[in-house]
């Protein structure tokens, strides 16, 4: 009897504690930038009603405008440059939100995503404020 109960015991703690290093794991969000700050890896989701999926990509920083690049059939289609228009307010603290323009034109905007504790923040909220 003890030793079932222990070998319960085991599996319900085992489960527990996986459980916790999911969760853990899971608050944390992979992003690379560089050292400067003007290259670095985002999420990006069109601004219309067909498409509600993030995608990843690429960042270039390049004076008032963003290079957008990446790999895949979903990242081909935001290529280009991009205009910084301003800062939403998110409602996950953890993250920040942009909504840029593509150069040229007016009616395609997007929603670009960043961990709010990036080194990327500083220099878009800058780019906002231009």
């Amino acid at each position: 009897m003890n030793s079932e109960f222990s070998n319960a015991l085991s599996v319900v703690i085992f489960f527990a504690v996986g459980f916790g290093l999911l969760k853990l794991i899971n608050r944390f969000e992979p992003q690379w930038v560089s050292k400067d700050g003007l290259r670095f890896t985002a999420k990006i989701s069109l601004d219309s009603a067909s498409t509600d999926k993030w995608t990843e990509i690429r960042v270039l920083v390049d004076g008032k405008e963003i290079i957008i690049s990446g790999r895949g059939r979903k990242a081909r289609a935001l290529m280009g440059k991009w205009t910084l228009s301003y800062s939403v307010d998110a409602q996950d603290a953890r993250r920040r939100c942009f909504v840029i323009v593509r150069s040229g034109e007016t009616t395609s905007t997007a929603l670009l995503s960043v961990p709010a504790t990036s080194r990327c923040v500083a220099l878009l909220d800058d780019l906002t404020k231009a």
